[in-house]
């Protein structure tokens, strides 16, 4: 079975410290090894219980000891077996891996905790280890976070998303509240299923809600091939999915009149292809002038 590249970046990465890390170790290091290329980064992070965290990376480790490949050991990830031709990487995605091992190999997972969060101090937002964050970190991490409170609908899809940077939009915009409008709140798209979605907000302290009485139902949404097919599909859903929903509309706007910054999603990256916008314009004509919408 062919492997993703990312995944073998992992395995190169344990395999140059020897098989075993530490996991928090282990996740610092490849989030050093990440954000030292913003144009092709493997992964994305989002700030977590220890700082720089990926969901995605973590999801792919479990797929890796599914298949024997990997394991862990108390709090270590082990590294099983590692074929040098099958897990090839890049020659400068070997230097870098190289260059973190003689910078970092024989420091503990707190001093690269601590690297981490004074060179990238927004990723020690949530951080549990408040031991570490200096006075200047806290001051970093604020710059680096809206203080924005204006009352703010926005809107966002996550097409084309990965869950992190999803998950850092609303971060950055200081959103409190996510209202997810999806009426089969499923996906095959990592990271977006209600079950997956609600747990990983709420570990980031912020509200999930799910209100699917304003979502479309999927049969309506086949043969939709031009911009023509669409706008007729989100006209009829004012005319009957919002007008009978009146309610549930109004839920939205008091959730907004309390929590002050909410999103709405749904899939679509574009907001003109999605049904959410409808939403946002329904409750601007209800209650025109008293916020502010953005899209995300």
């Amino acid at each position: 079975m062919r492997m993703f590249y990312r995944k073998k970046i992992l395995l190169n990465l344990l395999n140059t410290f020897g098989g075993k890390l530490d996991k928090i170790f282990f996740t610092k290091l490849l989030f050093l090894f990440c954000v030292s290329d913003e144009k092709y980064r493997q992964y994305e992070f989002v700030p977590y219980q220890y700082g720089a965290f990926s969901f995605t990376a973590y999801s792919d480790i479990n797929g890796l000891k599914k298949e024997n490949i990997v394991c862990e050991d108390s709090n270590c990830f082990v590294l099983q077996q590692f074929d040098k031709q099958a897990y090839k990487i890049t020659k400068d995605d070997t230097e870098k891996i190289d260059s973190l091992y003689w910078q970092f190999n024989g420091k503990t997972s707190d001093e690269l905790m601590k690297i981490t969060y004074v060179n990238y101090p927004y990723y020690a937002k949530n951080s549990k280890r408040k031991d570490l964050i200096a006075a200047e970190i806290k001051k970093a991490i604020k710059t680096a976070v809206s203080n924005n409170n204006n009352i703010t609908l926005f809107d966002i899809g996550y097409e084309g998303k990965s869950l992190e940077a999803y998950l850092n939009l609303l971060i950055k915009n200081n959103i409190k509240t996510l209202v997810d409008v999806r009426k089969n709140p499923i996906s095959m798209k990592y990271g977006f299923s209600k079950s997956f979605l609600s747990k990983r907000t709420k570990d980031l302290d912020i509200e999930y809600i799910h209100i699917p009485e304003l979502g479309i139902e999927s049969d309506k949404r086949q043969s939709l091939n031009s911009f023509e097919d669409y706008q007729n599909l989100f006209a009829n859903y004012e005319d009957t999915t919002l007008k009978r929903n009146i309610k549930s509309v109004e839920k939205v706007y008091d959730i907004l009149m309390q929590d002050k910054r909410i999103a709405i999603t749904c899939f679509e990256a574009d907001k003109n292809y999605c049904h959410r916008y409808r939403i946002v314009k329904c409750i601007n004509n209800f209650y025109p002038n008293e916020f502010e919408t953005e899209h995300l």
